[in-house]
């Protein structure tokens, strides 16, 4: 990792040495991207830093689990398993038909509704007397309970709202609708898997309760389901009832319009039809039969005359005959094709001049000739069986006709005809559907029986139910964790702050001593070893880079500059380290050091300390800004005159009064400081603090600094040796 480079803001002994003079670059090379890659060190030591702060969180989370649970009241569950029963509904459907709802997924909910009811609810409470029990009503409440009543009532309080109709409602009522209501808050309705089967649970202080309650709610919803069944088959007997003493009346009416019609116009029934209609109805199925077989017999003919024009009637044999049964032509046709087989073996021996040959040639056209007369005797027998159906066709043609003049029927009268006889039927049709229906609704309220039934029976529960102590325990441990997780992200990926020497190293270019460890409300260094090793190592190290700076000149004036206020507590040990048997210490309180500090610092062997009023005695007398022969003086006498000044970044910072120090020593607050803070403090300040001979991280964490460095570097061994 290379250096970054120091702040052109930074005082010249920050800026470290002079850059070397520039080399030739070479040509440039595209550097391939490199991909982000994970630290997983740094994410280890975040996880370190952090690991504490989650603990801490999640034993929060653990504890308020816990007081939760100490302030609940154990409650116990008590559940009753209900089974809409589909085999009893279809018993039902096969005593009394009358339709039932088909237990679909919108069905089962609706039951479900109707067991967490307002309905059902009041059933129950009057069942049980629940609205006169006061354990009922007035239920032991745990701490949360009694917060939000608490909270309630305060809010009730403030609103000043109030009911005016309080007065007027009657008490008894009023105490059954807030029993009801606390069922319902109480009770859980729930579908187990797929089935139909639905569990009732209620949960109260007290287990035997708890059980009556649940059982209660199975037996009304029984009950329930019965008073539905009976009250819907009553009102539905009662209706049909009435509306079939309507119907009847209407089915007689039409009826005997319809026999008073025909009566009227001379139409007769025979078996449920016209006798005119009948009659028509026999020629017009006649004339098709007909009319279909001169079709028939027209296609045979055409068919068979095509044939004999062709002139082959050896061809014409095998392809039509006279009549099915026929037979002469058939073995005309046999012995034909027997002599030409014949004939042609001998013509192809012996020669068609061939005695024999010219014997089987005549016989063959004598054979010809004689089917060829079959054939036209057969063609003659076609044409006469045409003839005689056209001839069939024309006169029903003709009796059809005959029939249709003549008819008496009027097509206006057959088409009132035909509306009185709709009427008719409609009202019959529905008169016998009602009178089903009414011995349906007669049946079902005779046959009371509900579809549900009660599989499993509430038991007084043993164990409570809640609280449960396990899950609250691990919810109130996790979501405590989750509340450190988030909060230690945050800190996180906040801005970076100063804790190490390589911070001010790396990031700002500045020298550091060292850390120097915080100090308990008295003052004192905290007594452990490590604490100790950092204060041997951190004040020599601050000590050189003075007696450094001085090179071995006395009487440097050295700016002692805390970067936020409360930073001075260090100073006793600096100043200390900083004077010895021989050399004394000049400090001069510059507006810096509170009345405590600077106590302590005045009690210092060797050390000699003045106040803001002695400050004129330093200050240069001309603006030459050389120093007076007092200041000259000063020098000479003490080994370091410390000037402690305010905070670097406080409002109205002595700039002034910082330009006479030779060098500064910077008291940078660990912890507490971002880079970016702190070198724009020393850019805006640079040109008083002169150079900065070194800085120390003063209130230091050494067990959470150790977090912040690099595993194995030199400043994690040392400071940890």
């Amino acid at each position: 990792m290379n250096s970054p480079l120091p702040d052109p803001g930074l005082p010249p002994y920050a800026r470290g040495p002079a850059p070397a003079a520039p080399q030739p670059a070479a040509a440039p090379i595209a550097a391939p991207l490199a991909a982000p890659v994970i630290d997983t060190d740094q994410l280890a030591r975040a996880a370190r830093r952090q690991a504490g702060l989650v603990a801490r969180s999640a034993g929060i989370g653990a504890a308020a689990a816990l007081v939760l649970i100490l302030g609940s009241v154990p409650r116990y569950s008590a559940s009753e398993t209900v089974l809409l029963d589909e085999e009893r509904s279809d018993l039902l459907n096969q005593v009394s038909a009358m339709p039932n709802a088909q237990r679909t997924d919108a069905a089962v909910q609706s039951e479900i509704e109707i067991l967490g009811s307002q309905l059902l609810a009041l059933a129950v409470v009057d069942r049980l007397q629940l609205h006169k029990d006061a354990a009922f009503m007035d239920p032991p409440r745990g701490l949360t309970g009694q917060a939000a009543a608490v909270l309630q009532a305060v809010m009730g309080l403030v609103s000043g709202d109030a009911d005016p109709g309080e007065g007027l409602v009657d008490p008894d009522r009023a105490a059954r609708d807030a029993a009801a209501a606390r069922l319902r808050e109480e009770v859980t309705v729930t579908r187990i898997g797929r089935s139909f089967v639905l569990e009732v649970g209620f949960s109260d202080p007290d287990p035997v309760r708890a059980a009556t309650v649940a059982r209660a709610y199975g037996q009304a919803y029984v009950a329930f389901q019965l008073s539905s069944t009976s009250e819907v088959s009553a009102n539905a007997g009662k209706w049909i009832s009435d509306r079939l003493s309507q119907l009847a009346r209407q089915t007689l009416e039409a009826t005997s319009a319809v026999q008073d019609f025909r009566a009227r116009h001379n139409l007769v029934h025979f078996q449920g039809v016209l006798l005119s209609d009948q009659q028509q109805s026999e020629l017009a199925s006649a004339l098709v039969t007909a009319s279909a077989e001169v079709a028939e017999v027209k296609a045979r003919l055409d068919n068979f005359r095509t044939l004999l024009a062709s002139g082959d009637v050896i061809a014409v044999s095998a392809l039509e005959t006279l009549t099915p049964a026929d037979a002469a032509v058939l073995t005309m046709r046999t012995e034909y094709l027997d002599n030409r087989r014949r004939w042609l073996a001998i013509s192809e021996s012996a020669g068609p001049d061939h005695p024999q040959a010219t014997k089987l040639k005549a016989e063959m056209d004598l054979t010809e000739r004689a089917i060829a007369e079959e054939l036209n005797r057969a063609a003659g027998a076609i044409e006469a069986n045409y003839n005689i159906a056209t001839s069939r066709v024309a006169s029903l043609q003709d009796d059809l006709r005959a029939f249709a003049k003549g008819s008496t029927g009027d097509v206006r009268v057959m088409g009132q005809l035909a509306q009185l006889e709709a009427m008719a039927e409609t009202y019959t049709t529905v008169y016998r559907q009602y009178l089903e229906r009414y011995e349906i609704a007669t049946q079902q309220q005779n046959f009371p029986m509900a579809s549900v039934s009660i599989i499993s029976p509430a038991e007084v529960p043993k164990a409570p139910s809640s609280p449960q102590r396990k899950v609250m325990l691990a919810l109130g441990l996790i979501l405590g964790g989750l509340v450190g997780l988030v909060i230690a992200a945050r800190r996180e990926m906040g801005p970076p702050l100063l804790r190490t020497q390589k911070d001010l190293r790396d990031r700002l270019g500045l020298p550091c001593a060292g850390l120097m460890p915080a100090r308990t409300r008295k003052g004192k260094a905290a007594e452990t070893a490590q604490d100790a090793l950092a204060l041997n190592r951190t004040l020599p190290q601050v000590r050189a880079e003075v007696s450094r700076f001085a090179a071995g000149q006395s009487g440097r004036i050295i700016a002692m500059v805390p970067v936020e206020a409360g930073e001075v507590e260090a100073l006793p040990a600096l100043v200390e380290s900083l004077a010895s048997a021989e050399e004394r210490v000049l400090v001069i309180n510059a507006g810096g050091l509170g009345q405590g500090v600077a106590q302590r610092l005045g009690a210092l062997p060797q050390v000699e300390m003045w106040k803001p009023a002695d400050l004129h005695r330093i200050l240069p007398q001309s603006r030459s800004g050389r120093d007076s022969a007092q200041t000259a003086d000063l020098r000479a006498t003490y080994r370091h005159i410390l000037l402690c000044l305010p905070p670097l970044i406080a409002p109205g910072f002595p700039v002034a009064l910082a330009s006479i120090a030779d060098g500064s020593v910077l008291l940078v607050p660990w912890g507490r400081v971002t880079p970016d803070l702190l070198r724009e403090a020393v850019a805006a300040q640079g040109a008083a603090l002169r150079p900065v001979i070194t800085t120390v991280l003063t209130g230091a964490d050494l067990a959470q600094a150790r977090l912040y460095m690099r595993r194995g570097d030199y400043e994690e061994r040392v400071l940890h040796a």
